[in-house]
């Protein structure tokens, strides 16, 4: 009975197997990697995030005074007119 064990054991190749096993810690290695650097690139995000909103907010401000601006001229305009008349 154990030589008919023996004839149905797969033959294993060992090299294969190594290869394989290093290919598929190279590729954990490189997807951990990856997961290290996400923190670093969140804060980054974050930051561009904080920078951005603080443009718009100018930008906002400088909207409105340029309304204001507008709006004053408009009036200038008009006591204009209606002094030429």
């Amino acid at each position: 009975m154990p030589a008919m064990l023996q004839e149905h054991k797969p033959k294993v190749n060992i090299e294969q197997f190594r290869e394989d096993v290093d290919s598929w810690i190279k590729q954990i290695r490189a997807e951990l990697s990856i997961l290290k650097d996400l923190p670093e690139m969140v804060e980054m995000n974050a930051e561009l995030n904080q920078e951005n909103y603080e443009s718009i907010e100018e930008l906002k401000e400088q909207v409105k005074e340029i309304k204001q601006e507008l709006h004053l001229i408009k009036l200038m305009q008009l006591k204009f007119m209606l002094e030429e008349n």
